[in-house]
Parts: structure tokens; C-alpha cells; sequence
């Protein structure tokens, strides 16, 4: 925003709920002025619960503001791997009605990690403190190596208003990050500090030099303290060496920002906090060992150059102690020139590997040999829970793509675990496959949990020969499950001392040539199904259901297995196991609550419907399917 004249009652610039992520909003050259006053709230610049990370900046700087408050951050703003705030070079005109005006006024907390920095710096004040945190609840905190506060060479007019007005427990310092304070003026005296700031923020005076008041110091070479100058990193600007160049006017769009295609490894280092390019073709990861919350590894993949290939390569990396692995799309599947994700031999110690939101089409993604242990929950941005789950799948959409989950072997220390936790809608259409095969859970209540499961237009879900040593279910459905335009949901060869294979909380639908196949999973004395009251399974008539060779103590049936089914349709069942009897005919199958059947299969013989995709299959030669 760039010399504009913006007038508001309330705000005259609100930004509210964003994630300003690797990319930078400035403000800069405005006159933002508020028409309305008397509340104490009423701000040129409203800011409500944002959260600026990996290097993305939120800047203001060369605006005249008039108004209770310059900048006012309600609910809870976080800034995080080297992102930035900043308020500069601007004259704020606060209100002499209001004894709470402020340059910057604090509704909420305002919280500072991973080499993050807030400045207030070389500002004209009028009527109005610089800093205000009026309730104690609200807080300054800041923590991690780089993280710097500085409020500094602020000029207060009127030197009858108080700097800065906040209790001392309201600031929150844990080394070895840094709130620097100084060469502030009030009239023409510099401001005294005495009993202001809590213990642990560093004071300086004018004449003195302060590396981090005088420059931005990620991108700073070096300092010269006799002339209080920086000395730029290549790619750095101004004369603070920030992160971004700020334009004078209005410019045409930039060239197209070069792509890094260093294709070069990370190998063998310990890493406790991440800022990560990602305007990047490769990151690859060797050997290198992720512990703590500040070293959660998150892939923003629209961030990405997706008009060229992508690779991720993370091989026998560790994650412990509340680091975390991440990829995140968008508001919908971009198009892509093919982005390659592979994650093999990992150790993965109270850890979580994320996947949220529509990734870029055409991705192909697999997680191998993964030995995980669970006892504490990790704590991800915008995640309430995520149920101790070894994989966490947020909104998942996947658009011709693919997700291969093989060889994880997983152990949960606390009750209630789920292994693979889907929350909100796993969207699976264009061809996309998920694969859970060959894994193994202990201690887990559900091996796969989903809300709501979308699988459509030629796409596969699948849970495959995995193992399961207690627990609830292999498969838990919270609300509706659809599989529809010739698509598949399997859960074949699973295996384990379970209550139930499937457990059903609402409704099924299998429409438009598609398939349920359930074969040969054995879950000892427990139940195939367990239906809620208001489960129901509705199949149309191009559709196919098969229930065969599996290993029960029952089928958990008390209503049919298909509520509504049209003419045409497919159920397959036999060569069942329950209670250590084979069910074998169709007056056994209904004895045992599976009634409907069209073709009762015989144990060792294979079918088209049986045994093959039917709508896509031509024909069955010795158990082999003719496509």
C-alpha cells in the first residue's frame, strides 16, 4: 500500500486471520486516519490474530497515522522463523480524549520465536506512549536464538506522557533472545527507564552503538559503532540491510524472481530451529536430527517454484522432543510441474508427520521405514490436537496424486492414540491413491481415523496387510464415507487383537462403478463391523461390495449390512471364519446378519466381482485379473 489517503470510523487498515507466510505486506507512505474516538481502540492500523513466519514481514514505515492508537494487535499475534514486524519512520497524532493512546497498543499477546524481530524505531509521537500493554493477561514474549525487540530512537513530542505503559510481568524475556530499548527522546531529553522494563531488557543510551537497534542483524555483514552503520549481506537492503526493498512508487511487476536449484544435502547436524527458502527446487535432509518445537520442518508447497520439479529427500533423519515434519497446500490443488516427496528410515520420537490442506497436483509422496514412539503430544501452529497420531492429515485434499505410507512401525505409551488421524475432509479425486500397507500399531486405539472421506473419479484408499497388536479398530469412520466414479475403498490382509475391523459412526455410499473390498482381515474374537444407530450403507446398481476369507468372533451385525441398494448392484460374500466356524452358504452368511448377497464365494475360488476391479476388469484368468 503505497501513498494512499485511507480514512476509517473504526480502523483504517484491518488485517484480520492471516498467515503472512515467507511473502510481506508494506505499508508505506499513507495518511491512515480514524474518524471515531472516545473507546480507547480506535487505531490507523487494526491487526487481529496473525501469525508472520519463515521469513515473511508485516511493515509500516513512512505513514502519518491519526487516531487513538497507531497499530493495535487484538488476540494473539505470533511471528515466528525470522519473520518480522515493523513500525518505522512514521508520525503518529494520538488522542487527547483518551489517556490510553498509544503508537503501539496491545489487546492481546504478541508472541516472538525462531530468530523473529518486532522494531519500533525512529517514530514521531504526539499525545500518545510508544508502547501500552493496559491488562495483565497480555504479553510480550519472546524466546530462541535471534529474536529481537527493539524500541528504539522514538521522539515522544510531548514529554508530559509516559514512554511506555505495561506492568514488568507483562514482558517476557528467555534468553537468548533480546528486547533492546534506547535513545528514545521525550521533547529533546532522552526518556530515563527507571523501574519501566523488567530485568533482563537491555538499555542503551544515545552516543552508544546497539548492534541490534542500529541494524537488522540476519542481514547485516557487519557494524561500524563509530558511524552507528550497517554493512549489507548480498540480498539485504537499505540502510538497516532488511530482508526486502521497499519501492517509492507504484512499479509494473518485477522480473521472475530466480529459482535456487542448489541440489546439495543438509547431512548430520543437529538442528533446534529452521528458516527454510522456498523458492527452492531441491531440499534434501541426510542424517540430521530435528529435536524441539522450534525445529518443526514445514514444506509450504504453493510457496514453491511448482512450474518446475520438486524434490523433498529426508533420509534417516530423527524427530524428537516436539519437532515435526509438515506439508502444506492451499485453498485448492495448484497446478504443478510434479513435486517428488520421499521420507525413509526415519526415527521419529513424540513426533508427527503432517500433511494439510490441498497439496499441488501431481504430487507423489511416500513415507518408508518409519520407527516411531508416542508418548507426548506435539503441539503444532492452528492444530488443536493431533491425538498422539504418527500422521496427521488436516483438510487433505489430494488431486492426482498419491500418498504411500509402507514398513511404519509405531507404538503409542498413552491411551487413545490414533495412528493415522484424518480431521475434517480427506478429499481423494483425479486418479489420487492412498496406501497404508505394511505397518504395524501397539498401543493404539484406532490404526486410521477419519472424519469424512471423499475417494472419487478413478481414485484408491487403501489399508493393507498392517497389523494391529489391541485397540479399537482398524478403520474408525466419524461421518460420511463416499466412494464414487470408479473408484475403490480397500482394507485387505489386516490382521490383530482388535474390537472391531470396521467402526462406523454414520453413513456409507458407493455409487457410479465403484468398489468396497474387504478380504481376508482377521481380527480374532473380535467384531467385523460395528454400526451406530444411524449407519447405513447405500449402494447404487453399478457397484460392488465383497466380504471375503476374513477371521472373526462375529460380524458386530444387528441391522443388514446394505441399508438401501438398487437394482444391479454386487455383494459378494464367503469363505468367512466366525467364532471358529467357516461360513460358507448363504443361509450361514444371513444366520450371521449378511443378508442381500448376489454371489456366495467359495474359499479358494477367484471371481471377477470377487476377487478384481468388475467395472474395469475384462475377465479372470488363474486368479489373475484381465484389465
Amino acid at each position: 500500500l503505497l501513498d494512499n489517503n485511507l480514512e476509517g470510523s473504526n480502523c483504517a487498515l484491518y488485517i484480520s486471520n492471516a498467515a503472512v507466510d515467507g511473502g510481506g505486506i508494506i505499508v508505506k507512505g499513507n495518511t491512515l486516519i480514524t474518524t471515531e474516538e472516545g473507546q480507547g481502540v480506535e487505531s490507523s492500523v487494526c491487526v487481529n490474530a496473525i501469525d508472520v513466519r519463515n521469513g515473511g514481514y508485516f511493515d509500516v514505515e513512512n505513514t502519518t497515522m491519526s487516531a487513538a492508537n497507531g497499530v493495535i494487535f487484538f488476540g494473539d499475534t505470533t511471528v515466528s522463523t525470522a519473520g518480522l514486524l515493523r513500525v518505522a519512520d512514521c508520525t503518529f497524532i494520538g488522542s487527547t480524549k483518551v489517556l490510553t493512546s498509544a503508537l503501539s497498543y496491545l489487546s492481546g499477546s504478541v508472541t516472538l520465536e525462531g530468530g523473529a524481530q518486532w522494531r519500533v524505531e525512529g517514530n514521531s509521537v504526539s499525545a500518545a506512549s510508544v508502547l501500552n500493554i493496559p491488562h495483565f493477561q497480555h504479553k510480550i514474549q519472546l524466546s530462541g536464538s535471534g529474536t529481537t525487540v527493539a524500541l528504539a530512537h522514538n521522539r515522544q513530542v510531548d514529554s508530559r506522557v509516559s514512554f511506555a505503559k505495561f506492568l514488568p510481568s507483562s514482558i517476557v524475556v528467555k534468553l537468548p533472545a533480546r528486547f533492546v530499548v534506547g535513545c528514545n527522546l521525550q521533547g529533546d531529553e532522552e526518556v530515563s527507564y527507571d523501574d519501566v522494563f523488567p530485568e533482563g531488557v537491555v538499555v542503551f543510551r544515545c552516543g552508544t552503538c546497539n548492534d541490534d537497534a542500529a541494524c537488522y542483524m540476519p542481514g547485516t555483514e557487519s557494524v561500524d559503532r563509530g558511524s552507528f552503520s550497517c554493512s549489507c549481506k548480498d540480498g539485504w537492503h537499505g540502510a538497516s540491510c532488511l530482508p526486502f526493498e521497499v519501492p517509492d512508487t507504484v512499479l509494473p511487476p518485477v522480473a521472475e524472481r530466480a529459482v535456487d536449484g542448489d541440489t546439495s544435502c543438509v547431512v548430520n547436524q543437529t538442528l533446534t530451529s529452521l528458516a527454510l527458502d522456498m523458492w527452492k527446487t531441491h531440499h534434501c535432509y541426510v542424517g540430521v536430527t530435528f529435536s524441539g518445537v522450534g525445529a518443526v520442518l514445514t514444506f509450504f508447497l504453493d510457496s514453491m517454484p511448482l512450474h518446475l520439479p520438486i524434490n523433498i529427500t529426508l533420509t534417516e533423519c530423527i524427530f524428537r522432543e516436539g519437532a515435526a515434519l509438515q506439508f502444506v497446500g492451499g485453498a485448492s490443488a495448484a497446478e504443478s510441474a510434479g513435486v517428488l516427496i520421499r521420507v525413509s528410515h526415519t526415527v521419529m520420537r513424540s513426533s508427527v508427520v503432517a500433511f494439510a490442506l490441498a497439496l499441488p497436483q501431481h504430487c507423489d509422496i511416500a513415507v518408508t521405514e518409519v520407527d516411531a514412539v508416542q508418548s507426548s503430544e506435539v503441539q503444532l501452529p492452528h492444530i488443536r490436537t493431533n491425538m498422539l497420531s504418527v500422521f496427521l492429515l488436516v483438510n487433505i485434499m489430494f488431486s492426482a496424486s498419491s500418498l504411500l505410507v509402507s514398513n511404519v512401525k509405531a507404538h503409542s505409551l498413552r491411551y487413545g492414540a490414533l495412528g493415522l488421524y484424518s480431521t475434517g475432509t480427506l478429499t481423494l479425486e483425479r486418479g489420487s491413491s492412498l496406501y497404508v500397507q505394511y505397518c504395524s500399531f501397539a498401543g493404539y486405539m484406532h490404526m486410521f481415523y477419519v472424519n469424512i472421506l471423499s475417494v472419487s473419479d478413478h481414485s484408491v484408499f487403501a489399508l493393507l496387510n498392517n497389523t494391529m497388536s489391541s485397540g479399537t479398530s482398524l478403520l474408525c469412520q466419524q461421518q460420511e464415507l463416499s466412494v464414487s466414479d470408479h473408484s475403490v475403498l480397500r482394507v485387505v490382509g489386516n490382521s490383530g487383537s482388535v474390537s472391531y475391523a470396521i467402526y462406523s459412526l454414520s453413513f456409507f455410499t458407493v455409487h457410479h462403478s465403484s468398489w468396497l473390498d474387504w478380504r481376508y482381515n482377521d481380527v480374532g474374537v473380535g467384531a467385523m463391523f460395528h454400526y451406530s444407530l444411524i449407519t447405513t450403507m447405500n449402494i447404487d446398481g453399478s457397484s460392488v461390495v465383497t466380504l471375503t476369507g476374513c477371521t472373526m468372533g462375529s460380524t458386530g451385525l444387528s441391522v443388514p449390512l446394505l441399508s438401501q441398494a438398487d437394482a444391479g448392484y454386487r455383494f459378494v460374500a464367503g469363505c468367512l471364519t466366525v467364532a471358529g466356524r467357516e461360513v460358507t452358504t448363504a443361509a450361514e452368511l444371513a444366520l450371521n446378519g449378511i443378508t442381500s448377497v448376489t454371489t456366495v464365494a467359495a474359499c479358494g475360488e477367484c471371481t471377477k466381482e470377487g476377487d478384481c476391479f468388475a467395472p474395469l476388469t475384462t475377465a479372470v484368468s488363474g486368479c489373475k485379473c484381465r484389465c
